[in-house]
């Protein structure tokens, strides 16, 4: 541990690479250490020392120290005061404005002055860990409001998606959420009738990029800047993500996952819920051209037996049967008539059975509808991060 020691009496100065006092009882240096002074020119190369030391030890008596030497002293760096008996005040009023860690009076004793010396430098030390621990502790902190902030978003991006059924919207609010993470990104929307892609501007790369994205395995892709989030039914690219900051740049890689998995879910349900109207209609249609096609058969059917049956009695008086015969021939009539009213009776059950699909998909379709009012409520302002 290198120390500096400075004498105010006889202006000398000795760089000394030992832990023990160089001072006499008298408070001037001990014999033996002419190797160990060292010729400074101006208060520069004092500086210069000083950098180059571990603690810097003022020996002050009827003389003061050079002021520009003082103001040279790092404020970093460990110091101690030695005042012998009779120093005036203008030179103790020098080490007051200097606030040193430790003062020893004279008469100097080695122990004393030693335990001071070890005492300062501990304390010292003891700052500096404290400052290094507050910092990582600081550091800590951040980090730590950094993630809940980054969290905030997935959880305001989950709240705002909820009732959203429609594709561009939940395109405009994920594209938002991204925006609230400060990167820039595409999202892409694919299902087997089509694929979209947001924004629409995108250039060719990107999205040669975003196709070659569906074909791949892997969930998660980074290249530089490049992060690639790969679902089933969406995929999402951000072209600048903070690679400069390893840190920061892993948990968005989280914290994007996340909105990825919510916006899948999402274009699911949307997709679904447009899948359903759609059957929802096509079936109450097939419903109305089936009862239509029904009552005007059975109409038609129900004219058609009842002119026959007419004609067949006409027929049957005019033809000179017997009663037997007569009577044979109008129950074969009342038979087809039978038949087709068991034929209508198989059309009922297969309108009933409609009938109950339809209210079905009715249900289903109510269950997947949104709260146009609180879609209107969608939140529009940014997340602001610490």
């Amino acid at each position: 541990m290198d120390k500096l020691w400075f004498f105010s009496e006889t202006r000398q100065i000795f760089w000394v690479p030992s832990e023990d006092s160089i001072v006499d009882e008298t408070g001037v240096p001990k014999t033996g250490l002419a190797e160990f002074e060292v010729e400074l020119k101006d208060a520069n190369e004092f500086a210069t020392f000083c950098d180059r030391s571990d603690q810097i030890i003022l020996v002050s008596s009827a003389n003061e120290f050079p002021t520009d030497y003082l103001a040279a002293i790092p404020s970093n760096l460990p110091r101690v005061a030695l005042i012998k008996s009779g120093t005036p005040a203008p030179a103790r009023e020098q080490l007051d404005k200097l606030a040193f860690d430790s003062y020893v009076v004279s008469p100097f004793d080695d122990g004393a002055i030693n335990a001071a010396l070890q005492k300062s430098f501990d304390d010292k030390d003891s700052l500096i860990s404290l400052q290094d621990e507050l910092k990582n502790y600081s550091s800590i902190a951040f980090t730590a409001m950094s993630s809940a902030s980054e969290m905030g978003v997935v959880a305001c991006y989950a709240q705002s998606v909820q009732n959203i059924a429609d594709m561009d919207r939940l395109a405009s609010q994920t594209l938002r959420s991204l925006s609230d993470l400060s990167v820039t990104g595409f999202i892409q929307f694919s299902f087997d009738d089509g694929v979209d892609i947001y924004p629409r501007d995108i250039s060719k790369n990107y999205k040669d990029l975003l196709e070659w994205t569906r074909t791949s395995t892997h969930r998660i892709v980074s290249h530089g800047r490049f992060l690639i989030f790969n679902f089933e039914n969406a995929q999402i690219l951000i072209t600048d993500a903070p690679v400069e900051d390893p840190d920061k740049c892993g948990r968005l890689r989280d914290v994007i996952a996340h909105i990825a998995s919510i916006a899948e879910a999402r274009a699911k349900t949307v997709k679904a819920n447009k899948l359903l109207k759609e059957q929802q209609d096509n079936t109450r249609m097939v419903m109305m051209l089936l009862e239509m096609a029904s009552r005007d058969n059975r109409n038609s059917v129900r004219n058609i037996m009842t002119n026959l049956s007419i004609a067949l009695r006409e027929l049957a008086m005019g033809l000179d049967l017997t009663l037997e015969q007569e009577t044979a021939m109008l129950k074969l009539s009342e038979k087809a008539l039978a038949s087709l009213e068991s034929l209508h009776e198989a059309t009922d059950a297969v309108e009933v059975h409609f009938r109950s699909l339809v209210l079905q998909l009715d249900q289903a379709a109510k269950l997947l509808e949104t709260d146009e009012t609180a879609e209107l409520a969608e939140t529009e302002t940014n997340v602001e991060l610490f």
